[in-house]
């Protein structure tokens, strides 16, 4: 009898084990998941891989749930040039629960099997996904009480407006910008803006229904051919043809309508199986069925043509993707007998998806001369069509060497006797400045940014660079003698305001710098000079939702100044009393509760924006003191201590640069608080005040930025009649730190042999952590205080160089580096080769096939000279081993055998 007690613990022991450690993709595949499981799942499937991913929403439903979307590729933290953007959707209908859980599945299996799977591992590195696993996350809620169902009658439509169909009506003539939103649910807008704000290329949107009648003129083809072959690669994909309960989508107002015609996207409608809401154990077949098929739609991003449109009046400089020339943003990609155009990103790359063909492909773009190609499209393989573009005035070419070192010598002259109270005046003495400052709401200020475009169109573009809680842009302005150009050599400055909204005076002060700017370029010597050798970004406000209802926080109640990622972010232990599912999930991927807040829309708005432009200074203005403060905010103890930079005596020289020119900040003391004494009108921002999370301390720690915080007064809301005379405060202040991103050290980074520039080369000060990178034209700026230095510059394809280098007190010190490249680069060989193929460009092939046939030739030479035994082809071995990487490469469904040759899609 005892034994077989013991016996059945055993059983029981080992059953328990076997269920403790059940798959994860087991476990997800057990039961749906409502919006708090969903939630979770995916925030710890970003904190177990999060270096391949990132959560956020998009938006809000009418039940204030958020619209949860899951990115992964390899370089998480930007949008790499040339890399295309796919997106899926599901439960845009809340009562088709299917689609929603093979996403979230599909989203492990990508990061699971990255860096195991070779055919995945590939796909994230070449592409950008985006996964929505739930468009209708309030329908879903309400469904998920109801008893399993196939048969879904129409009163089980749990939307009194269908959001699948509540987008903008192609065919309604009324509609226009003004107009577009109008009307929309609250989940539409979000889905919009989302599509709108995107280059993406590919989309899915997985749902159960019959396919609709599709009316994209000639694109019908490729559609049809995205549709099957997603249908066909489910195995079991007669199930869906012969749904014919189901309706026929046919309806007017459609996202995948919407998608086309409003944005560069195709979307492809994805059918599943028939039955809506089934038992939850027939997911783990939908799972089998849809996982392969799922995994080939996103490759079918990598076909057709894709490239980059530059500008041709600084094509002698290439960038880190092989291409010549500055990106042209917005320009126009058109393809003969086609109605579908594409535009270009900010990155100035743009991917149309083609069928196999001979295609007459345009580009144009404001302002530019149009250019005309012809290109043969291959099956299964992306083209390269790069188009570099001549502009339409001459005299409008960027002048690429246009800080002349005696012109800025004189200007940082200028910039430090602004210090001089008495001779200062003189500099400004032509310069027109405001009778009174007013405040401005947010219509007001997007209203004066358009004013300032059209009033000095030469010298001033606004543009957005995301957008907050609410939906309302982040506007700057870009004040620059060639503003809309990164002209190489020139420095990029940047001011931010109102990151705090109820701190109202910094948004003030920076509309009226972009006024003084504009009105004083053709009156002013000095501000000419400033305009003419500096990009200068001026962002008024960051936070207007905070502004609009008058608090410092955001809409989600988040202070921005601390929302930014740290080093020192405290974590808790994981959960080891796991009972359902999802906790099971959580243990067993071993992830961590991180108890700081989420990472909010104006945050990564300012991250991406951060990392677009070469930014060497920054400040960002606030209100609550008197005193310039810089990093660090933070240490590891969260203690109130100096905590220095390597760069601690620079950050107090460019601190200095404002306080001691401000009239008042300059004495030392703190009005706001008596008790409280700063020397010189600065201090270290952790001896002051610790903060966990802040702007300033992310930037020195992730870009080439040195940013510090400018408190501007002890009030932070200031009734009008006084803006005047805190304006004249901070002018000085504000033009003497623009001057001081033309001092330390500034060159340009080349190719020894090409002396074509190097982007993203490294440049290091010895005995200092803080490198900085060199830009799209291998320029480069460091800010130092006077002495000696040791640079080393460096890439990862080149051998590294060293140098001394002296630091004096005016203007940079020009040092510019020629590097020798490390070897030959041979997939860029025959990628070039496929590419002169494709685009017809037989006299360039040629001489390069003959070029390459003399290299070959003389290695051949070599080897058989060294091993008269060796019968080896250097060539064939070459080609084979390329061969077999592109086999290695293949990206198509799992089941490999399933699948012809003509099936496989590759991205070489």
């Amino acid at each position: 009898m005892i034994c077989y007690k013991i016996l059945f613990v055993l059983i029981a022991i080992v059953i328990g084990q076997y269920q403790c450690e059940k798959p994860v993709e087991d476990l997800l595949l057990e039961e749906y998941h409502d919006y708090a499981s969903l939630k979770k799942l995916l925030d710890t499937f970003q904190r177990s891989f999060s270096n391949i991913s990132k959560l956020f929403s998009i938006g809000k439903t009418a039940e204030n749930r958020d619209l949860l979307v899951f990115q992964i590729t390899d370089e998480i933290s930007r949008i790499e040039p040339g890399e295309p953007s796919v997106k899926l959707v599901a439960n845009i209908n809340g009562d088709e629960a299917i689609g929603r859980e093979m996403l979230v599945n599909l989203i492990y299996h990508l990061l699971i099997n990255y860096g195991n799977d070779e055919k995945i591992t590939h796909l994230i590195n070449n592409t950008n996904i985006f996964i929505l696993p739930s468009a209708n996350p309030d329908g879903f809620e309400k469904l998920k009480n109801k008893k399993f169902n196939c048969n879904m009658d129409s009163d089980l439509n749990l939307q009194k407006t269908e959001i699948e169909f509540n987008f903008p009506d192609i065919l309604d003539t009324n509609i226009t910008s003004e107009t577009l939103f109008d009307g929309r649910e609250t989940e539409t807008i979000s889905l919009m803006n989302w599509i709108l704000d995107n280059k993406f290329v590919l989309s899915g949107n997985l749902q159960q229904s019959v396919p609709s009648k599709l009316h994209f003129g000639k694109d019908n083809a490729l559609f049809d051919h995205l549709s099957t072959k997603f249908m066909t690669n489910r195995p079991r994909s007669n199930e869906t043809k012969s749904c014919s309960s189901l309706r026929s989508k046919n309806t007017t107002g459609s996202m995948q309508d919407f998608n086309y015609f409003f944005s560069n996207t195709f979307e492809i409608n994805l059918n599943l199986a028939c039955c809506k809401y089934p038992n939850p154990e027939k997911l783990i077949t939908e799972w089998e069925n849809s996982r392969g098929a799922l995994i080939d739609f996103i490759s079918h991003v990598h076909i057709g043509i894709k490239g980059f449109v530059s500008d041709f009046s600084d094509s002698s400089y290439l960038n880190d993707k092989g291409v010549f020339g500055t990106p042209i943003e917005n320009a126009i990609i058109d393809i003969a007998l086609l109605d579908h155009n594409v535009t270009t990103s900010v990155n100035g790359d743009y991917w149309r998806l083609l069928l196999p063909g001979t295609y007459k492909v345009t580009a144009s773009a404001k302002g530019f001369k149009s250019e005309t190609k012809l290109v043969d499209v291959v099956e299964n393989h992306v083209t390269v069509l790069n188009f570099t573009l001549k502009r339409q005035n001459q005299e409008i070419i960027p002048n690429m060497f246009a800080s002349v070192k005696n012109d800025i010598d004189i200007l940082v002259s200028q910039i430090d006797l602004l210090a001089n109270v008495e001779k200062r005046d003189s500099l400004l003495a032509t310069a027109n400045q405001p009778d009174d400052l007013i405040h401005h709401n947010f219509n007001e200020l997007e209203k004066f940014m358009i004013d300032i475009e059209k009033k000095c169109p030469s010298i001033a573009s606004f543009y957005s660079f995301g957008k907050s809680v609410n939906g309302s842009n982040l506007y700057a302005m870009i004040i620059s003698d060639n503003a809309r150009v990164h002209e190489q050599g020139e420095p990029e400055v940047r001011f931010i305001g109102n990151m705090h909204g109820d701190e109202i005076l910094g948004r003030e002060i920076l509309i009226q710098l972009i006024e003084f700017l504009c009105e004083n370029y053709d009156k002013n010597e000095l501000v000419k000079k400033l305009i003419d050798t500096t990009r200068i970004h001026v962002a008024p406000s960051v936070n207007p939702d905070g502004y609009a209802r008058g608090s410092a926080l955001n809409t989600n109640n988040v202070d921005l100044d601390a929302n930014f990622p740290s080093l020192f972010k405290a974590k808790s232990q994981p959960n080891f009393n796991a009972k359902s599912n999802v906790d099971k999930i959580i243990e067993a991927l071993g992830a961590k509760d991180v108890i700081d807040q989420k990472i909010q829309p104006e945050t990564e708005s300012i991250i991406s924006w951060s990392r677009e432009h070469p930014f060497v200074i920054s400040a960002s203005l606030h209100s609550g003191s008197l005193v310039v403060s810089y990093p660090f905010d933070d240490n590891k103890e969260a203690e109130t201590q100096y905590t220095p930079t390597g760069d601690d005596e620079t950050f107090k020289m460019l601190a200095k640069a404002y306080s001691i020119v401000h009239p008042k900040m300059s004495f030392g003391y703190k009005p706001c608080q008596p008790n409280e004494k700063f020397a010189n009108g600065i201090t270290n921002g952790a001896a002051w005040r610790p903060i966990r999370g802040s702007l300033q301390d992310w930037a020195y720690l992730n870009t080439n930025d040195m940013l510090v915080n400018i408190e501007m007064s002890c009030e932070k809301f200031i009734d009008q009649p006084k803006l005047k005379g805190y304006w004249e405060e901070n002018l000085y202040p504000l033009l003497s730190f623009i001057g001081q991103v033309h001092k330390g050290i500034k060159g340009i980074v080349r190719d020894q042999k090409t002396k074509l520039p190097i982007q993203n080369a490294i440049i290091t000060i010895e005995d200092n952590d803080h490198n900085v990178s060199t830009f799209r034209h291998g320029d480069y700026w460091r800010l130092l205080t006077p002495g000696h230095y040791y640079l080393i510059a460096s890439h990862p394809k080149y051998e590294p160089k060293r140098v001394k280098v002296q630091v004096g007190s005016k203007s940079a010190t020009i040092v510019n580096f020629e590097l020798n490249p490390k070897g030959i680069n041979y997939d860029q060989i025959v990628d070039d080769v496929i590419t002169v193929i494709s685009t017809n460009s037989y006299a360039y092939l040629f001489t390069g096939l003959f070029v390459i046939f003399l290299i070959i030739l003389i290695i051949v030479m070599i080897v058989k000279a060294s091993n008269r035994y060796s019968r080896t082809s250097l060539v064939t071995n070459m080609y084979s081993r390329l061969d077999q990487e592109d086999n290695r490469k293949l990206l198509f469904t799992e089941d490999d055998d399933e699948f012809g040759p003509d099936d496989k899609i590759f991205v070489r």
